[in-house]
């Protein structure tokens, strides 16, 4: 398995001990960090639920007129209370043809670290001992992560409703046995089919190969892979497991890979709002623009406190800056009136407006993947003797709102991104100045698409035209995926199920906005270092400086090989280094430390 920095450190993450972040969800499926297999009281409650499970099969395998639990010895959804199924064996083949009959994804595989953040939140659901699970599965999914297998779901086919039921089908169709014991003359013939798994290799292998290409998220390097068996893949494990009565609808009952894709979506819109601050500040000087909007008087009279705190860290990457009209809260400004258009200027209301977004889908998440999700859910403290309680935890709500309101947060940031990438590469603003018969000051526009070319020669080189061209196609793309998924309802399952969340398609799309704006802030970001290089040019004279948290940012673009334009090039290899720059937080590293 590639792996790259992990965000939890060196601790392993403890299973139904620690309530786990975010962070420890993207060091598990991003960084390779350790997980412990059950111990102390997570192990005992995993135990107890399973002997009352253990003890109900006991009890039905021994009566004449076996009685109906749901989820042990039953049929699911519109099957349920059909028959009750009344010995062991019988058990066993309901949960495997659950598998078998749910194992239908269709589309693209998930890429690694979705499936690994998938196993780890499935296993922590499981740990909270209210699924009647034996801790050999619980273990079993550990030691799965620990050692890198690799399971290939595939990504579509789930309706967020009695959770993602196909995907975590193929989960386990991987993970368990068939069972191979048969009872008397009767003769289910069992489908045996394996589940599949990913291999690294090396090469293209035999004819017949399928081969599957990753690529590590920080780093950007890329892994080959081959599909297999599931039998194979599990081998370093200690082979795949027999399922017990309940085992595999605890298994596949709840959003566990909408959880999965979300918790990496919060991580990363996080870091996307962090760089479009850092973006908002390197833009602002490249135009000359004003401090006003950003001054934390202005927010507290609105009482947005998120709106406060993002201008108060624009301001903090502009400290130390001569590039910007020298007005502040003690200065008259230099230009009259001291307003930038609004993608500069409303900056602090949409990026607060998209923290809050992002701070309630963060609480959402954290909540499902620390949340006991399958059905029905036991609880030994109940008086009855009929310890399940059927309800809807499964219900992948949460999920699909959260992912679904984060995604218009983060296309209106990418929106408002594009249009100050398009001021830039357009910007030519006459001199407004409170003196109008002054003839001091600073000239602040910019060449066309940022490209500084003599008259003889002008409109020879395209500059950096494209780079605005392809935001715009990026965020026409979000406009589109950013249509409310949750609102979507489509009946399944004979109407039991008649109403879905449609939270694994929620989340699909928020992850393909969150792709698609980390390149529109890396673009703005190398268009906004060519203006700041256009203006120290133009002004060299003057020895102007732009602000401390804006130069460091610069000087790790140039130091990372991005090297002023000066003339057409292909742009596709700076556009990549921008991009992990970005994601490996080394861009915002240099503008927090020196902007302090």
């Amino acid at each position: 398995m590639a792996i790259s920095q992990a965000p939890r450190g060196s601790s392993a993450v403890a299973l139904g001990v620690d309530r786990l972040g975010i962070d420890d969800v993207v060091a598990v499926a991003r960084a390779g960090a350790a997980v412990t297999r059950l111990s102390g009281d997570a192990l005992r409650g995993v135990e107890a639920t399973a002997a009352w499970v253990a003890r109900t099969v006991s009890q039905i395998s021994t009566s004449d007129k076996p009685k109906a639990y749901y989820g042990i010895n039953t049929g699911f959804g519109a099957q349920a209370g059909r028959s009750a199924l009344g010995t062991r064996y019988l058990t066993q083949v309901l949960g495997r043809n659950l598998i078998a009959s749910h194992s239908v994804g269709v589309g693209p595989f998930f890429d690694e670290d979705v499936v690994r953040a998938a196993v780890l939140i499935r296993a922590q659901s499981l740990a909270q001992g209210r699924s009647g699970v034996r801790a050999v599965v619980v273990d079993t999914l550990v030691d799965m992560l620990n050692a890198g297998v690799y399971p290939a779901i595939p990504e579509q086919g789930s309706l967020g409703a009695s959770g993602d039921l196909a995907p975590l089908a193929h989960l386990a169709l991987v993970l368990a046995k068939t069972p191979s014991e048969s009872e008397g003359d009767l003769d289910l013939h069992l489908d045996p089919t394996d589940g599949e798994a990913f291999m690294k290799c090396d090469g293209p292998g035999p004819a017949g190969t399928i081969l599957h290409l990753t690529e590590d998220y920080f780093t950007g390097e890329q892994t080959l892979w081959r599909k297999g068996r599931g039998e194979e893949a599990m081998a370093p494990v200690g082979g795949q497991i027999d399922l017990q009565a309940k085992e595999a609808l605890a298994l596949m009952n709840g959003s566990t890979f909408s959880a999965a894709i979300a918790a990496l979506v919060v991580r990363d819109a996080q870091n996307i709002l962090d760089h479009a601050q850092l973006a908002v500040a390197m833009t602002l000087d490249g135009i000359r623009g004003f401090r006003d909007p950003f001054f934390a008087v202005l927010h507290q009279a609105r009482g947005h406190a998120a709106a406060a705190v993002v201008g108060a860290r624009v301001l903090d990457y502009l400290a130390g800056s001569e590039l910007l009209d020298p007005g502040d809260l003690g200065t008259d400004p230099l230009r009259v009136p001291p307003q930038d258009r609004y993608s500069v200027r409303c900056a602090p209301q949409v990026l607060g407006s998209a923290a809050d977004t992002l701070e309630l889908a963060r609480r959402w998440v954290e909540m499902d993947i620390n949340a006991a999700t399958d059905n029905p859910l036991i609880f030994m403290e109940l008086e009855r003797d009929y310890k399940a309680v059927s309800g809807g935890n499964f219900h992948g709500e949460p999920i699909a709102m959260a992912m679904d309101f984060l995604a218009i947060a983060l296309t209106d940031l990418g929106n408002m991104s594009d249009r100050r990438m398009f001021m830039l590469t357009d910007y030519h603003p006459q001199k407004t100045y409170a003196d109008p018969e002054s003839k001091s000051g600073p000239m602040h526009g910019l060449p066309y698409f940022l490209i500084d070319e003599p008259t003889r020669t002008s409109g020879l080189n395209s500059g950096l035209m494209m780079l605005q061209a392809t935001a715009a196609a990026l965020v026409s793309d979000c406009k589109a995926l950013a249509h409310p998924d949750s609102i979507d309802s489509i009946p399944s399952s004979a109407n039991q199920e008649d109403h879905v969340s449609m939270s694994l398609n929620a989340a699909r799309h928020a992850r393909e906005i969150v792709r698609n704006i980390e390149i529109v802030l890396a673009m703005e970001i190398l268009c906004a270092a060519q203006a700041i290089d256009l203006q120290l040019a133009k002004h060299g004279n003057e020895a102007l400086s732009p602000g401390r948290g804006v130069a460091a940012a610069c000087a790790t673009l140039r130091e990372a090989g991005i090297a002023p334009l000066t003339r057409d090039r292909v742009l596709r290899a700076d556009i990549r280094t921008a991009l992990k720059l970005l994601r490996d937080g080394t861009l915002l590293q240099a503008a927090r430390e020196a902007g302090r």
